[in-house]
């Protein structure tokens, strides 16, 4: 059955607007063979006057959370600054990274140091093996080392500092909370404490999809999230409660439908929204939308029904 035709009329709109996430870049230096966003990139950057427009949005419109990702945001020449003008704007600053190389940085790390910002970091196992094999040689060493970093700026105590897991094949999260625990156990042997686990289920798009079909086991995949589709995690969809923007500045209902360039119904681009009263919207349907709903539901901030 088509994903559309599965969900309540009423939730095929949105609840109220309060997050805007930014796409800043799709510019990465990884190459996971999870990634929804790498293949179609074109290694876009943000420009200053995107940055403005979004900026200028946010004038109009309260937002309690601005939410910036990418590719590896952390590339972005204009990072720093970018992030300084929205912590004026906003209740809420997140930035989701692979924390491979953000000690190079330093202003961004004085940033990380003064401020009260939420970090996200994408670690998809406990384990070196693991971690290495899906993002590459010594990507796990890399990422300890600056959690630890992180931990004496007193992230994961008295800063928000989250991991994101995702499955290393063709199955579905396990429960987050049992997952959580483990997390804690194995990191904590490595001297690293973070804040919350969130599991996130793998869309069959991009890399996932490619992995997938090389595999023989897309049509498999497809069925297991149908088949897990969960009508209680509908309602808190993360598209019901967010617009994505991408790297030009054009509007979509979450990051999935940015990656496969799929456009927001009502409106093109950020700059048709600042002056907008009413953001409220229809939300475009897919069928890989079913990754959200199966099981214990997934989105940016982890599990939907636990």
């Amino acid at each position: 059955m088509r994903f559309e035709d599965r969900i309540s009329e009423k939730f095929k709109k949105t609840g109220d607007i309060t997050t805007l996430q930014l796409n800043i870049t799709e510019k990465c230096n990884l190459r996971c063979k999870h990634c929804h966003i790498m293949k179609n990139s074109e290694n876009l950057e943000m420009s200053k006057e995107t940055m403005q427009d979004c900026l200028k949005f946010l004038d109009n419109h309260k937002m309690k959370t601005v939410d910036i990702t990418g590719g590896e945001p952390t590339t972005h020449p204009e990072i720093v600054r970018f992030m300084k003008e929205c912590l004026k704007r906003v209740d809420e600053l997140i930035i989701r990274t692979n924390a491979t190389d953000i000690e190079k940085n330093k202003e961004l790390m004085d940033l990380f140091d003064k401020e009260k910002i939420k970090i996200v970091v994408s670690l998809p196992c406990y384990t070196q093996d693991n971690v290495d094999s899906q993002r590459g040689d010594g990507v796990f060493d890399k990422v300890i080392a600056n959690l630890k970093k992180l931990n004496e700026m007193g992230y994961g105590t008295e800063k928000e500092l989250d991991l994101v897991y995702n499955p290393l094949g063709g199955f579905l999260p396990p429960e987050q909370s049992n997952l959580q625990s483990d997390y804690e156990r194995e990191l904590k042997k490595k001297d690293v404490v973070f804040s919350n686990l969130f599991t996130i289920t793998n869309m069959p798009i991009g890399y996932f999809r490619d992995f997938l079909i090389e595999k023989g086991e897309y049509e498999d995949y497809m069925k297991l999230l149908e088949d897990n589709y969960n009508e209680e995690t509908v309602e808190n969809i993360m598209c019901r409660f967010q617009i994505s923007v991408d790297s030009l500045g054009n509007l979509h209902d979450c990051d999935f439908h940015l990656a496969e360039k799929v456009p927001m119904k009502d409106y093109k681009n950020i700059k048709d929204l600042i002056d907008v009263d009413d953001l409220s919207r229809e939300i475009v349907c897919k069928d890989y939308c079913y990754g959200c709903t199966a099981g214990s539901g997934s989105s940016c901030g982890g599990a939907l029904d636990e």
